[in-house]
């Protein structure tokens, strides 16, 4: 069995298997409710005299009304995603990666003692994936700008996207199995791509898939016109709907990139052997 059957295989069976490893997954997609849900309440006493006068300045007071409030929900989960991750999102994918190592082990699978090994850090795993999301995130506002056509630029996109998530999906990886500081661990994800470029994208390229399908059957026009056509209300289950794909899309990437990071190793360690 190659690298990616194997670490497609076990990606699968991990998350099928192991309940407690979608802890990590669920409470990040809980933090982004939380800020949602902030932006859901906005409009209402006794919230408002706080919450709406950010809103009304950014969107306009329109936002702040039915149906547009509703609109504005989806409209802001690009926000809420960026804050839920930067809050707890990238510190519960170095937990969901220590966890990944534990089955690998052999050992039960324990919240507890993937933290008392010291490797899960908040800050450094912060400034591992905020250094990912601004480099990713300058490369397609760049590309952005290329003169190309609508159905070109959604093709390079989707590519480029594909592409960034393989050379940052390591970092993370790096830095809770090898104790790297921040910037190694960067050095040391892109090191990581660099050597296993195929097996990289193989495992990337299912989650990517996920998010660009969601992104393209449900991006905003479309989703006020859903709402103009069917029921202003269609907007709350595109933003249920958003969560869970984001979710999922999260754990299938960050677990399947631990266990292939872990089995590459297993079989360096297995090849010198030979």
């Amino acid at each position: 069995m190659n690298v990616v059957q194997q670490a497609l295989g076990e990606t699968l069976k991990h998350l099928r298997a192991h309940r407690l490893l979608w802890l990590p997954f669920l409470l990040t997609m809980l933090a982004q409710a939380v800020l949602l849900s902030l932006v859901w309440a906005a409009p209402h006493p006794p919230f408002s005299g706080l919450l709406a006068p950010p809103i009304r300045y950014a969107y306009g007071d329109a936002m702040l009304h039915y149906p547009w409030h509703l609109w504005l929900l989806y409209h802001v989960m690009k926000h809420t995603q960026l804050a839920a991750t930067l809050l707890v999102g990238a510190y519960m994918s170095g937990l969901a990666s220590a966890m990944v190592r534990q089955l690998h082990e052999g050992q039960t699978l324990s919240i507890r003692q993937a933290l008392l090994g010291g490797r899960v850090r908040y800050g450094r795993l912060l400034l591992v994936w905020a250094a990912s999301w601004a480099v990713a995130t300058g490369v397609l506002e760049a590309a952005a700008r290329l003169p190309f056509s609508a159905a070109a630029m959604m093709w390079l996109q989707a590519a480029l996207l594909i592409g960034l998530q393989a050379v940052v999906v390591y970092p993370i990886a790096a830095a809770v199995f090898e104790d790297l500081s921040w910037w190694r661990a960067l050095v040391r994800g892109v090191q990581e791509t660099l050597r296993y470029p195929v097996s990289t994208v193989a495992i990337v390229a299912i989650p990517s898939a996920l998010m660009v399908a969601f992104a393209l059957l449900a991006h905003e026009q479309r989703v006020q016109a859903w709402m103009t056509q069917l029921a202003p209300e269609i907007a709350v289950a595109c933003v249920l709907a958003r969560l869970l794909v984001v979710t999922v899309a999260d754990a299938l990437l960050t677990v399947g990139a631990a266990n292939l990071w872990l089995i590459h190793r297993k079989h360096r360690l297995f090849s010198s052997h030979s």
